[in-house]
């Protein structure tokens, strides 16, 4: 029961908020479309119930015109729900588009902001493959949430109509054993609750373990998708350094993974299809089988007879909806425990900014850039560098230096907010931009106009601003192809994907610049020319550069030293600030 109400809170916590939306409107009004719709359908089958009972009635006396009669109103039965039907399936895709597309708007809005895509990776590293949960668990949950949510009423609503009809043949339906009435009232109902909870109880038995196979499945399926696309994206470098045979091992690895699984989800679904199906087989025999010695001893018609045998099939399909449904539920468990470990992930983000371990970035109203008692840690606590005092003035510029492995990159990512643990506090002006150049330029799809643009929408960037912007970092001969979709990342040189990079600063022309390793492609002198040109361009701009091979280290007035931190993890890096 605690389990019940714990997947009942979870499923509520899930699916509630879209009923609650901006969008609650139609949302309501197809879900009541939709009951309505089941209400309709059960209406349909107490009318054929109903039906069954006159119709093989006048088979049975061979009365021809009722006979002709009841097949007029079965052709009206076959239009009513066709009519039904196909409302009811409407209904029900137009409600699952509408509520995948605002779930699908939430959560990429909620995980695509403020860095927290990045931060889970540290926060909630066993989250795994968020992107595919947001691709493809979010349209299942959904998917099985309509079909279930449908099933169950139309079941309790079923349950409840033929109970009543079935009470009342049980009323006039005598169950004579030798030479015995064993007959009580509501017999039939009793009859067909007893079969279904022994069908239910077996298939549980049997099926229990499809609930963990089905999320491992979806990990696993996340897994090698995830690999294989990694791959793909990478295909120049390991082509190169010929890793074929490593990509290949691995992705069979991942892939025996997704198969060992596999084979054991199909092998307890073998089991419970076939239980299933053998249990469904009977199902249209047993209510005959129950009925018949009333029939064969003349006490009730053929129609009463196929009338309470229609009805206890429905009473019995109703009470063992959770057999029929089982392999169902048990998807619909993984999808729904999937999307809810995303939103406690994104919670815990939130949270570990709240933490005793944060980095605080604040504003002010004074310009420039101040640092007080900064103090990079990784997850475990370790630190990997520290500033106890920095305050650089606008067109001021630092220069980064140190050996790899010092943590520039993460004083980098800790300046700007993004960086999930660290104690100190880096303040800058309240309407500062502020802007970060990783070491790898990243090109979003689309045209090179929007690689260009980058991260700015393409349409608030004047043409003449791209054009002069690539004129002025060096890409001519890039200007007449703004308009040409590519894979630029693959179709670029380095050096023309980091001449890039400048452009994008040019058209941005943020207040604090933090550029990493930005010239580590380019020849010394290109370096230089492209640093100098920036700096005329933006003389008020602060820039934070990380620059290894000290190319561009006559360029900047001020300079710190990073070393490797010590192994100990209560010693932080020796960090200082000094005049180049």
């Amino acid at each position: 029961m605690t389990r019940l109400a714990g997947t009942l809170r979870i499923f509520f916590a899930v699916s509630l908020p879209y009923f609650r939306s901006e969008d609650r409107v139609a949302g309501r009004l197809l879900l009541t479309g939709i009951l309505a719709g089941e209400l309709a359908l059960v209406y349909l089958a107490v009318v054929i119930a109903n039906w069954n009972a006159r119709f093989f009635n006048a088979l049975e006396a061979r009365n021809w015109d009722a006979f002709g009669s009841e097949l007029l109103v079965f052709c009206l039965i076959v239009l009513g729900a066709t009519a039904i039907t196909a409302s009811n399936f409407y209904c029900g895709q137009t409600l699952q588009i509408r509520w995948r597309r605002w779930l699908t708007a939430n959560y990429v809005s909620s995980w695509m902001a403020d860095g927290r895509h990045y931060r889970a990776r540290f926060v909630a590293p066993e989250v795994d493959n968020i992107h595919l949960r947001i691709a493809s668990d979010v349209y299942l949950f959904i998917q099985r949430t309509h079909e279930l949510t449908t099933g169950l009423i139309g079941s309790v609503t079923t349950l409840v109509t033929f109970a009543i009809i079935l009470w009342g043949a049980s009323a006039i339906t005598p169950l004579p054993l030798f030479g015995r009435d064993w007959s009580f009232p509501g017999y039939l109902i009793a009859g067909a609750l007893l079969y279904a909870l022994i069908g239910t109880l077996v298939a549980h038995w049997i099926g229990w373990r499809l609930i963990p196979l089905n999320f491992n499945q979806q990990r696993f399926e996340s897994d090698y998708r995830f690999a294989i696309v990694r791959a793909a994206d990478n295909s120049e470098p390991i082509a190169l350094m010929q890793g074929e045979p490593v990509e290949r091992a691995e992705l069979t690895a991942r892939f025996a993974n997704l198969v060992r699984n596999w084979i054991a989800l199909v092998v307890r679904q073998t089991k419970l299809v076939g239980f299933i199906g053998g249990y469904a087989q009977a199902s249209t025999v047993v209510p005959i089988l129950i009925n018949s010695p009333a029939y064969l001893a003349a006490a009730i018609p053929l129609g009463t007879l196929m009338q309470s045998a229609f009805a206890f099939q429905r009473v019995e399909g109703s009470f063992a909806f959770c057999l029929s449904a089982y392999s169902k539920l048990a998807e619909w468990k993984a999808f729904m425990d999937r999307l809810w470990q995303f939103e406690n992930a994104m919670k815990a983000v939130d949270a570990a900014q709240q933490g005793a371990h944060t980095i605080a970035v604040s504003h002010d109203t004074a310009g420039g850039l101040q640092v007080r008692g900064l103090d990079v840690l990784l997850p475990d606590g370790t630190s990997i560098a520290s500033v106890p005092q920095l305050a650089l003035a606008p067109g001021e510029r630092l220069l980064v230096a140190g050996p790899s492995g010092a943590g520039k990159s993460s004083l980098f990512r800790a300046l700007s907010g993004l960086w999930p643990s660290g104690e100190g506090t880096v303040r800058w002006s309240e309407r500062a931009d502020v802007m970060v150049m990783p070491q790898r330029p990243y090109f979003p799809l689309g045209t090179l106009r929007q690689a260009v643009a980058y991260p700015r929408p393409v349409d608030t960037v004047p043409e003449e601003a791209l054009r002069e912007a690539l004129l002025a970092v060096g890409l001519p001969h890039l200007v007449g192809r703004l308009d040409e979709e590519a894979d630029w990342n693959v179709l670029l040189s380095g050096g023309e994907q980091q001449r890039i990079g400048f452009a994008r600063v040019l058209l941005r022309r943020p207040d604090i610049l933090l550029f990493d390793e930005p010239v580590s492609t380019l020849a010394d002198v290109s370096g230089q020319e492209l640093y100098r040109m920036l700096f005329a361009r933006l003389p008020r701009t602060i820039v934070l550069t990380i620059d290894r091979r000290e190319v561009l280290a006559e360029l900047h007035q001020r300079r710190i030293e990073l070393a490797r931190p010590p192994r100990a993890p209560d010693v932080a890096a020796d960090l200082t600030a000094q005049p180049a």
